[in-house]
C-alpha cells in the first residue's frame, strides 16, 4: 500500500514546481509518517468494526448478514475516509496561500520562463499529490469488504470520488485566494473556518422540512429526505449513494414538471454523480482566472480590497484611539485586547455573538409559539367528582358527561419521531396542561351529552419538541466547534508571529521570565473568547429558564421534559473554558515548537479536531454501546458528548433517558455531574503539566531555534 504512492511519484511530470514540493526530503518523511498513520487508523477501524460484529460474523451466520455487515463496514470506512480528506485537505492546500510569500521566492518564480498554467497546476497538483496519494493507498483497505459482499465496486468509486472532488475544489479555491492577493496568514484559519462552517451549515440546513422535497410533495409515497443542499454536500451525497432509505433520490419522472430540466433533474435525481461533476467544474472555474491574471495581478501594486474600496469611492481616513487601561500582566492583555480591537476580529467577534444569541432567542420564541387550535382540554376540563368533562372551544366550554368504560387516547411523538399511541383513564386529564382534541365532529356532538372516547395530541408549535433539541445541539456544537478553531489558530500563531517580527527578541531582552510571558498568554487567550463561550451557555439558559417558568406556572404537565438539563448551567462554563484552555496551552506549544506561523496552524488545528473527533467518537459510541451508566461516565471525559447529554439525551442516550426507568436516568444525571467536574480536573492537570512543561523548556526551544 505504501510503494503505490511511490510509483505514482515516478509518474509525475517534470514540473519543476511539482517536483520541488513532492521531492522535499524532510516532507517525504514526514508525509510517510502521516500515511502510515492514515492506513494504521484504517485498518484499526476495520478490525475494531469487525470484532464489534463478532456475533454476526460467525460459523452459524447467513450469507446475507454477512453482507450486511460488511456494507456496515464499508459505509463508516467511507465516512471516516471524506472525514479525512475533509481535515487534511484545506490543512495541506492552506499552504498554498503563503508559503511562496513568506519565504519570498514568488517574485522569483515569476521572472522565470515558466506560464501561468505551470505555476498554478503546479502549485495546486503539489499539494493536491498528497491526499490523492492517501486515498489511492487506502483502495486495497476497502477492498477487503468485498470478501462477504454487499458491496458493489460502483459504490467505492463513487465514495473515492466524491473525497477526491472535495479534495480538489478545496486546493482550487485556496489557489484563487492566493493568486488574487486575498490571502495572509490570517486567510489560513479564514479559510479553514469556512470549509468547516460550510459542512456544517448545509448538514444542519439539510434537516430542515422546508428545504426537503418530501415537503414540498415531490413523492408522497416515498420517504426521503433529499433537500436542496444534498448535491452540495459530500457527507450528504455519499450518504446517497448508500441506497439510505431516507435519502432515497426521487426518479426523474416523479419530479414536478418545474423541476425536471436540466440541471434541476440532474441535480436532484442524481445528487451524487451531480456532486463529483459539479465539484470538479468548479475546480477549473476557479483555476481559469488564476491562471489567465496571475502574472497582471502580481505585477499590480493595489489588492483586490483596496481595488474595491477604491472603485466605491470609501476611504479610511484618519483614525484616533482613545486610551486604553493596561492589565496588571500586559503579555495577558496585548492577547486579550489587541486580538479584539482589530477592525475584522471586531465584525466577526460581535457578529458571531449577535448572531448565535439571536438564533437561541429565535429558537425559543418559535418553540414558545403555539399553533392555533379550534377546541382543546386542559386539567381543569375533567371534574373528579361529577365525572364532566369540559372541552374548550374559543372562549366558551361545552360540558359532556363521560360514559362508563371512557378510554382517552393520546397522540405522541416517540424519540425517533415515530406517532405511537397510549390509552388512559378520564383522571390522567388532571394531569396534562393544554391538549388538542382530534377530529372532535366524528365522534362527539357539539352541543353536548354522553362521551365515550376521546383523542387528544399536544398542541403543535412551530418548533416541535424534538426539532427544538435538534437545532439546539446543533448550534451549540457548530458554535463551540467555531470557538476552538479561533483559540487554537489565535494561540498557534501568537509565538511564531513575535519570531517572525522580531518582537520576541526584545522581549526577551526585559526582566520578563518565561513563567509570566506563559502565564499571560494563557490567560490573554482565555479571556479572549470568554465572550464567545458565553454565547452556547446563554443559549442553553434561555431554554432552562423558559421551562423553568413552564413548570412553575403549571403549564408543563405530567409529561413534562426539559429541553436542557438544568445541571447544565454548572456543567457548561467549566468545561467550555477549560477545553479552550487546553486548546490554546496546545497551540502556543506548537508554537513555540514550530518555526512558521503556516505550520504551527496547522498543527494545532489538526490535533485539536483530531483529538476532538476521536473522543466525541469514543464517547457516542460507548453510550450507544453499553446502555447504562458506565457509558456516561465515559462519555463525560468528552466535551462534545457531554453537550449531546445535556441537550438531546433522549436520542443519543435512548436506554437510559427514553426507554428506561425514571431512576436511571437520574442516577444518569447525577454521574454526568459528578463525572462532568471531574473530567475538568483531569483537564485542568493537563493544562497545568503542559504549562508548567512548557516553562521549563522554554529557554532551549527558543535557542534551538535560534541555530
Amino acid at each position: 500500500m505504501l510503494g503505490i504512492t511511490d510509483y505514482l511519484w515516478r509518474l509525475i511530470p517534470a514540473n519543476p514546481i511539482l517536483l520541488r514540493v513532492v521531492e522535499s526530503g524532510g516532507k517525504r518523511r514526514r508525509d510517510l509518517f502521516i500515511r502510515c498513520a492514515y492506513l494504521g487508523l484504517l485498518v484499526f477501524f476495520v478490525v475494531f468494526s469487525l470484532l464489534s460484529s463478532s456475533n454476526q460474523i460467525t460459523g452459524n451466520a447467513s450469507l446475507s448478514e454477512l453482507a450486511k455487515t460488511s456494507s456496515k463496514i464499508f459505509q463508516n470506512m467511507s465516512y471516516l475516509q471524506l472525514g479525512l480528506v475533509a481535515l487534511l485537505a484545506p490543512i495541506f492546500t492552506a499552504g498554498a496561500i503563503t508559503q511562496e510569500k513568506d519565504s519570498q521566492t514568488y517574485d522569483i518564480l515569476l521572472s522565470t520562463p515558466l506560464t501561468n498554467g505551470q505555476i498554478v497546476f503546479g502549485s495546486l497538483l503539489s499539494r493536491l499529490f498528497f491526499v490523492v496519494a492517501l486515498l489511492v493507498s487506502g483502495i486495497p483497505i476497502f477492498s477487503i469488504t468485498q470478501i462477504f459482499g454487499g458491496v458493489a465496486i460502483r459504490s467505492i468509486a463513487l465514495s473515492f470520488a466524491i473525497a477526491a472532488a472535495t479534495a480538489f475544489v478545496t486546493g482550487a479555491l485556496a489557489m484563487a485566494i492566493a493568486t488574487f492577493k486575498v490571502g495572509t496568514r490570517r486567510t489560513i484559519f479564514s479559510f479553514y473556518l469556512f470549509i468547516v462552517l460550510y459542512l456544517v451549515g448545509t448538514l444542519l440546513l439539510d434537516q430542515v422540512p422546508y428545504f426537503q422535497l418530501q415537503g414540498r410533495s415531490i413523492n408522497p409515497n416515498q420517504e426521503s429526505h433529499i433537500s436542496w443542499f444534498t448535491g452540495l454536500n459530500p457527507f450528504l451525497a455519499l450518504r446517497v449513494i448508500f441506497n439510505d432509505p431516507t435519502y432515497a433520490p426521487p426518479e426523474l419522472g416523479d419530479l414536478p414538471e418545474n423541476l425536471k430540466s436540466w440541471p434541476l433533474g440532474w441535480y436532484f435525481s442524481s445528487p451524487a454523480s451531480f456532486y463529483i461533476n459539479f465539484m470538479f467544474f468548479l475546480s477549473v472555474v476557479l483555476v481559469l482566472p488564476s491562471i489567465l491574471m496571475l502574472r497582471r495581478v502580481a505585477q499590480s501594486t493595489v489588492s483586490l480590497k483596496t481595488w474595491v474600496l477604491q472603485k466605491l469611492h470609501i476611504s479610511r481616513g484618519d483614525r484616533t484611539r482613545k486610551p486604553r487601561t493596561v492589565w496588571m500582566n500586559p503579555i495577558a492583555w496585548r492577547e486579550a485586547k489587541t486580538k479584539a480591537s482589530a477592525a475584522r476580529a471586531s465584525l466577526l467577534r460581535w457578529g458571531f455573538i449577535a448572531g448565535g444569541l439571536a438564533g437561541a432567542v429565535a429558537m425559543v420564541v418559535m418553540y414558545g409559539t403555539e399553533e392555533p387550535v379550534a377546541r382543546y382540554v386542559s386539567s381543569a376540563s375533567y371534574n373528579l367528582v361529577t365525572r364532566q368533562l369540559s372541552i374548550f372551544d374559543g372562549q366558551r366550554a361545552v360540558t359532556y358527561l363521560v360514559a362508563p368504560g371512557f378510554q382517552l387516547t393520546v397522540d405522541r411523538l416517540d424519540t425517533e419521531g415515530k406517532p405511537k399511541k397510549d390509552v388512559h383513564g378520564p383522571d390522567y386529564l388532571t394531569t396534562i396542561s393544554r391538549m388538542r382534541v382530534v377530529d372532535p365532529q366524528r365522534d362527539i356532538p357539539s352541543t353536548g351529552g354522553s362521551v365515550a372516547a376521546l383523542e387528544i395530541a399536544p398542541i403543535e408549535r412551530r418548533l416541535s419538541e424534538a426539532s427544538a433539541r435538534q437545532f439546539l445541539l446543533g448550534a451549540v456544537v457548530v458554535e463551540f466547534a467555531v470557538i476552538l478553531l479561533i483559540v487554537t489558530n489565535a494561540a498557534a500563531s501568537t509565538v511564531t508571529r513575535e519570531k517572525e517580527d522580531g518582537s520576541l527578541d526584545l522581549l526577551l531582552t526585559t526582566p520578563i521570565t518565561s513563567r509570566y510571558y506563559i502565564w499571560g498568554k494563557l490567560r490573554g487567550l482565555v479571556a479572549f473568547v470568554l465572550p464567545l463561550i458565553a454565547v452556547p451557555i446563554v443559549s442553553a439558559l434561555l431554554f432552562i429558564v423558559y421551562d423553568t417558568y413552564r413548570y412553575a406556572t403549571g403549564q408543563a404537565g405530567a409529561d413534562f421534559k426539559w429541553i436542557v438539563f438544568p445541571e447544565a448551567v454548572f456543567i457548561m462554563p467549566g468545561t467550555l473554558v477549560i477545553v479552550a484552555a487546553f486548546a490554546s496551552i496546545l497551540g502556543m506549544q506548537m508554537s513555540l515548537r514550530c518555526r512558521t506561523t503556516v505550520m504551527a496552524v496547522m498543527s494545532s488545528v489538526g490535533i485539536v479536531c483530531g483529538i476532538c473527533a476521536g473522543m466525541g467518537w469514543c464517547g457516542t459510541a460507548s453510550l450507544s454501546s453499553s446502555g447504562n451508566e458506565l457509558g456516561v461516565v465515559l462519555g463525560a471525559f468528552s466535551p462534545f458528548t457531554v453537550l449531546t447529554i445535556l441537550i438531546n439525551p433522549y436520542q443519543f442516550a435512548e436506554r437510559l433517558f427514553a426507554e428506561g426507568t425514571e431512576a436511571d436516568a437520574t442516577n444518569s444525571r447525577v454521574l454526568l455531574f459528578l463525572f462532568s467536574w471531574a473530567a475538568i480536573g483531569v483537564y485542568t492537570a493537563v493544562v497545568w503539566t503542559m504549562y508548567k512543561s512548557m516553562v521549563k523548556n522554554f529557554d532551549m526551544t527558543i535557542r534551538r531555534q535560534s541555530r
